[in-house]
């Protein structure tokens, strides 16, 4: 194992970052939708999948490896799209992006991190994907599009699932606002938590540094921005405007529904990621699990079906695969890494997720990630 074993596990780098950064940190990532009732059913609905091991095979080796876009990844695990990113340990971003482009798997960065998306692009130049909050206007929309064209980014993920804001509780209570300031409960739990503090005094206040372009005057809010900054709901035609200006990848972000399925198949969109925000949108949203058992055979033969919301282990990514997903993101878990560790928690949960991977399929008599399948399903 090449990892530090004395946090095996994302639930043991969950315990340490609560400890470690300030609570409203802590909450951002953590946190659901109202009564968090989806974020756990996302988990509950993981672990009721039940897979069939096989004997009498030979499993010295397996692979992980998983070819998507035209591009093999190193596993089917990659680093999803976080906004704020930086305000749970200072220079995350840019440590994950660095530390993806070394174990070859896909960053996606956030239409609003906190770190310039050319910054990514020339840190992770091999595995960059860019995530886009589809702006309301269609010129922003175009220079957010060109910037990451032009930048290097090999793919351009749609997310849907935000058609407006969310009603999170844990940052109601934290007064968590936009922009980020420093109210006395901030000032407080950052004073309690001093290595954190004193890393964000270095690396500067978290701030959506590739949206402050588009303000409409100078001296706009960046509160006032955001409730107009979004589409309230992003259409299909917009959908369709995008297919023509992206000619690489196009990923939709968020899909549940079977007729939303259908219209990314005659769009011709190359990829789909089954998801519900993490819980963090609409707590009465289905599973990411289930919503994946049911659509993922509405997929053409030339899409590529993906996961997130409720992954915590390799054994989640194995199953998921089972299910149709050719790979599988977990934001939290690389950000309960990095407010654990620092920048060696990203390469921490790269580490687990690839050692649990690698055994679950030779524990499953699989050698090869892309050979797992329906057929292991035990219900």
């Amino acid at each position: 194992m090449n990892y530090d074993t004395r946090y095996p596990s994302i639930s043991d780098l969950k315990t340490i970052a609560k400890r470690r950064i300030p609570n409203f940190a802590f909450d951002y990532v953590d946190g659901g939708i109202d009564e968090e009732d989806g974020k756990q059913r996302n988990r509950d609905a993981w672990r009721e999948i039940e897979l069939t091991p096989r004997y009498l095979v030979d499993v010295s080796s397996a692979d992980l490896s998983t070819t998507i876009f035209g591009k093999t990844y190193s596993m089917p695990f990659g680093v999803p799209p976080v906004g704020l990113g930086n305000m749970m340990w200072p220079g995350a971003e840019i440590a994950l992006a660095t530390a993806a482009q070394k174990a070859n798997i896909p960053y996606i960065l956030s239409t609003y991190s906190t770190t310039e998306l050319e910054e990514i692009a020339k840190a992770a130049p091999d595995v960059c994907w860019f995530q886009l909050y589809v702006p309301a206007k269609i010129d922003t929309m175009k220079d957010l599009i060109k910037r990451a064209k032009d930048a290097g980014y090999h793919a351009l993920v749609i997310t849907l699932d935000i058609p407006v804001g969310a009603k999170r509780n844990r940052e109601l209570k934290n007064n968590l606002k936009l922009p980020f300031s420093m109210t006395p409960n901030i000032i407080w739990q950052s004073a309690i938590h001093p290595v954190w503090a004193l890393s964000t005094l270095k690396h500067g206040k978290p701030d959506f540094v590739n949206i402050n372009r588009y303000k409409e005057r100078p001296d706009e809010g960046l509160a006032e921005m955001l409730t107009k900054f979004n589409m309230k709901g992003v259409t299909r035609e917009r959908v369709e405007m995008m297919r023509d200006l992206w000619d690489g990848p196009l990923i939709l972000k968020g899909v549940q529904y079977e007729a939303d399925m259908k219209a990314a198949v005659d769009i011709g969109v190359d990829g789909v990621v089954i998801s519900n925000h993490g819980g963090r949108q609409l707590d009465a949203a289905p599973a990411s699990a289930v919503s994946l058992r049911q659509l993922a055979s509405y997929a053409s033969d030339s899409m590529t079906v993906m996961a997130d919301s409720g992954i915590r282990t390799g054994l989640d990514v194995v199953r998921a695969k089972a299910l149709g997903a050719s790979m599988c993101f977990s934001g939290r878990s690389f950000f309960w890494g990095m407010g654990a560790l620092g920048p060696k928690g990203a390469e921490q949960v790269m580490a687990i997720y690839r050692d649990e991977i690698d055994k679950c399929l030779k524990q499953l008599g699989c050698n090869a990630h892309e050979a797992m399948d329906a057929s292991w399903l035990a219900n």
